[in-house]
């Protein structure tokens, strides 16, 4: 009954607002995120999908801001997939964000933001139980550094180049340290952009953060973070929830 009232909130939300989807639809994903509801975010996916189908075909269609927003959509969605050993429902997902981001790429080959997506894409096969680990790793790790390489201060490519340091083995290059790094980094260029606010992936990354400085056992640097996500959004469940309680049980 809960997730039927969210999805026709969401609904009226469309009608109703006089801006464009692309603004109606992030703003409904941020609630999904910060409530935990992966249901209502890939509900909300099916509706952006209708409206890209609806979309008129022009010079720049390859890159409309809605076609944009899923691929940011599904690269959200594919992580929690992921964790809930998901693998088929994920792998269709995987496949429309890599048919965008290879579109855009044939016509702008050096555009890191979404070199930095396809190596995230990558990433996800991998976690999807891909057998080429091992290959896939490896055009994940150069795709992510030709998107830093092309432009450093980019947002996702730091966040790429974190996710691909941080989660690779020491033997394939993974350095846990360097990717904290470069998560910071991100946090800073986000946060001078000033576009931070009902953006979930500041939250994400805020997330990403806090559980690394847990894992390393730094208390102090974790609960720094968190405590900058809950004040960018105090309802955000998922961090209080799951590595609030965990910080609190690390050693000073």
């Amino acid at each position: 009954m809960e997730r039927k009232k969210y999805l026709l909130i969401v609904i009226l939300l469309l009608i109703g607002m006089g801006s464009n989807a692309q603004s109606k639809y992030d703003r409904a994903i941020y609630d999904c995120y910060v409530k935990g509801d992966m249901i209502g975010w890939q509900q909300i996916i099916k509706l952006a999908e209708r409206d890209v189908v609806a979309e008129r075909s022009g010079q720049f269609s390859y890159k409309s801001p809605l076609k944009i927003s899923l691929i940011n959509y599904y690269y959200g969605v594919s992580g929690w997939l992921i964790s809930q050993k998901e693998n088929k429902q994920v792998m269709e997902y995987i496949k429309k964000g890599e048919e965008y981001i290879d579109v855009i790429l044939d016509k702008e080959p050096d555009n890191a933001t979404f070199l930095a997506y396809k190596a995230a894409f990558k990433g996800f096969r991998i976690g999807a139980g891909s057998f080429k680990v091992v290959y896939l790793g490896v055009q994940s790790l150069n795709l992510a550094k030709k998107a830093y390489s092309n432009d450093p201060m980019n947002i996702r490519a730091l966040i790429e180049m974190g996710n691909v340091l941080y989660y690779s083995p020491s033997f394939a290059g993974g350095d846990k340290k360097k990717g904290i790094e470069f998560y910071e980094q991100a946090v800073k260029e986000l946060e001078n952009s000033g576009s931070t606010v009902n953006n979930w992936q500041y939250l994400s990354l805020l997330s990403s953060i806090t559980n690394a400085y847990c894992e390393s056992g730094q208390k102090k640097n974790a609960l720094k973070a968190y405590e900058k996500a809950i004040s960018a959004e105090p309802h955000f469940l998922w961090i209080k929830e799951k590595l609030y309680p965990k910080i609190i049980a690390l050693r000073d």
